[in-house]
């Protein structure tokens, strides 16, 4: 395969060629074109996630096995609490974290259900599978619109009908007037706007911000829109809505003087299993069709092409299950039955509490 010397300068912006693979050179026998034009083994790990790549010993040593979560080396000029190791085993269900990166500065932690030392308080009642909660300032202005969360793959997926057909559309259909999905990408992508996304936003004065946990629903600082005739926070609801109209959006700036609170979770991905499930309808392992290439936490920023923060999400049978090539041929039959129900997995795919 190609050397692992990787500049971060050498990791491609997205990409919106739906020719790729047609342009790029020819995998050798037994090999995958992947991103960067770099040829790997079916499972392999991508070179440019290889230096975060945990070895079978630390999964076993972890308090958070089978799951380590480590930052993403394509994430230039992030620092999690002062280290920019991509080895370092970011803290899970522990408390926070600091996080400096390329333009916003604050903490962060991180909550994963199912794993040995998960708070079950956070998740007891609830569907969600994690938690996320960020706190800090921008160090920069940044477009309400571009400031993005989600997912981008570096490698083909052993599964490609459901891949671009099951968490694609997903994406798509649960923030169908905000998302951007391209299948086709250098680096396959889909990205949901942050404030249309999140389950709850914070803006506050510097000084007067609340505690990471105990942020409650506010963004009439933002925008006198999301605050009703009484002056009073609009709800998430109402937020979230209101934020999934591009056309509102425009012009609005994230801005450097006020604290900004999100709270950002999901029911969909399972981390702790590593499956992917829709209203108890299908239950997908991912471990195979992922195909060594492990599910990230990511806040993007799409215009400027850089990372709030990001974080790999690294689980033990992705890369070390001897059974993985039956899982992914399990994981292919399973896509051929789930793509032929089309539109009817649509009233599925609402929100989550």
């Amino acid at each position: 395969m190609s050397p692992l010397a990787v500049s971060a300068a050498s990791f491609p912006a997205h990409s919106h060629s739906k020719n790729f693979i047609e342009q790029k050179k020819q995998a050798r026998p037994g090999m995958e074109l992947c991103a960067g034009g770099f040829e790997c083994a079916p499972g392999e790990v991508h070179p440019w996630h290889k230096p975060a790549m945990p070895t079978q010993e630390q999964f076993k040593s972890s308090p958070t096995y089978p799951v380590i979560v480590t930052p993403n080396p394509m994430a230039a000029k992030q620092a999690i609490d002062g280290t920019a190791d991509p080895q370092y085993a970011v803290p899970i269900n522990q408390g926070p974290v600091t996080i400096n990166s390329a333009f916003f500065e604050g903490i962060m932690e991180i909550h994963l259900k199912g794993l040995p030392n998960s708070q079950q308080r956070l998740f007891e009642g609830k569907k969600r599978h994690f938690q996320i909660m960020c706190q800090g300032r921008f160090k920069r202005p940044v477009p309400a619109s571009s400031l993005c969360m989600g997912q981008e793959f570096v490698k083909p997926g052993q599964a490609p009908a459901w891949v671009g057909d099951l968490i694609f559309n997903a994406a798509a259909k649960v923030f169908s007037h905000s998302t951007q999905v391209d299948a086709y990408a250098e680096l396959p992508y889909f990205m949901n706007p942050v404030l249309a996304a999140c389950q709850m936003v914070n803006v506050s004065r510097a000084g007067s911000a609340p505690g990471l946990a105990e942020a409650q629903e506010d963004m009439s600082l933002f925008s006198p829109a999301l605050a009703d005739k009484n002056g009073k926070p609009v709800s998430a609801a109402k937020r979230k809505k209101w934020c999934d109209v591009p056309k509102n959006l425009e012009g609005l700036m994230l801005d450097t003087e006020h604290v900004y609170t999100f709270h950002i979770w999901q029911h969909f991905i399972d981390f702790s299993a590593y499956k992917f499930s829709v209203g108890g309808l299908c239950n997908l392992d991912l471990a195979g069709p992922l195909n060594g290439q492990p599910l990230q936490l990511t806040v993007y920023d799409t215009k400027a092409k850089e990372h709030l923060f990001s974080m790999l999400v690294w689980h033990e049978r992705l890369l070390y299950d001897p059974a993985r090539q039956a899982t992914m041929q399990a994981a292919h039959a399973m896509a051929d039955k789930l793509t032929r129900l089309g539109s009817g997995l649509r009233w599925l795919l609402g929100s989550s509490k």
